[in-house]
């Protein structure tokens, strides 16, 4: 699951440099660096403590910087790509994520981020196209609930109502969803299994603003595509509103509220 705490807001649209402490993981990692500054796992690996403190742009750099050391580590676009989501380029992170799929094929991540890449740029084809392929590789059931979750609302926006609910067929009630409970319940709902007033209750207050985020991107895609625009529509504000108070602009429910308030207002 994304943590979505940050000690002072990030302001997406802005370039500037955020200030920071270098924490005791961060110290270790750059010491490491300045013995071996050409090891790119070591610039990978400063990446990842960045992005844990939500810095992105820094940790996009540090892949940057070990993709010219090894230009041909697959693992090394995936998190760049990862990162360029985090910072709203869908483009960049499409073509990391592409450029990712051919040289580790296999990787489960790469197909499902991919997907959302495309996704998110309404590109519903290509993103049904890479949730196939990260369905096929997908092995234990918390895979399967994220990919089919994605995949099950692309399917929807491609019109094909049928292959949506052949996507659910992998989807059993005896599933342990792990971190992807709130998917799960999204799930459910599509199966009919739960009611969508029983998704979201009416009282947020005490919830994890992620959560509210992912059930409520779920049941928004689920009233728009079964008549109720208005729900929708209403669901999409509010999930901006957690996600801009909550500082969540980078969890994956917030970017598609965003993408799909953006579209119904022009």
């Amino acid at each position: 699951m994304i943590n979505c705490k940050l000690e002072q807001p990030l302001e997406v649209s802005s370039w500037e440099r955020v200030c920071y402490e270098p924490d005791e993981e961060l110290l270790a990692v750059n010491a490491k660096l300045e013995a071996d500054p050409d090891n790119a796992d070591l610039w990978m690996e400063k990446g990842l403590v960045l992005a844990k403190s939500s810095l992105y742009r820094e940790a996009e750099e540090c892949y940057a910087h070990a993709i010219s050391i090894a230009p041909f580590n697959g693992i090394l676009y995936r998190h760049r790509a990862h990162r360029f989501l985090s910072q709203w380029r869908f483009e960049d992170a499409r073509a990391d994520f592409t450029i990712a799929s051919r040289l580790i094929p296999e990787n489960w991540d790469v197909w499902y981020h991919l997907g959302l890449s495309n996704f998110l740029l309404g590109d519903y084809k290509k993103a049904a196209a890479a949730y196939q392929r990260c369905l096929e590789l997908s092995i234990r059931e918390d895979e399967l609930i994220a990919v089919c979750d994605w995949y099950y609302m692309t399917l929807l926006r491609l019109g094909d109502r049928e292959a949506a609910e052949a996507v659910l067929e992998n989807i059993r009630e005896d599933f342990e969803p792990g971190d992807n409970g709130d998917y799960f319940r999204r799930l459910l709902m599509y199966k009919g299994l739960v009611a969508p007033a029983d998704v979201l209750p009416a009282d947020i207050s005490g919830m994890a603003p992620l959560d509210v985020i992912t059930l409520g991107f779920g049941l928004s895609n689920y009233y728009w595509y079964n008549g109720e625009q208005e729900k929708s529509n209403q669901l999409i504000d509010r999930i901006l509103e957690v996600g801009d108070s909550g500082n969540c602009y980078f969890a994956f429910g917030y970017l598609a509220a965003k993408v799909d308030k953006t579209n119904r207002s022009k």
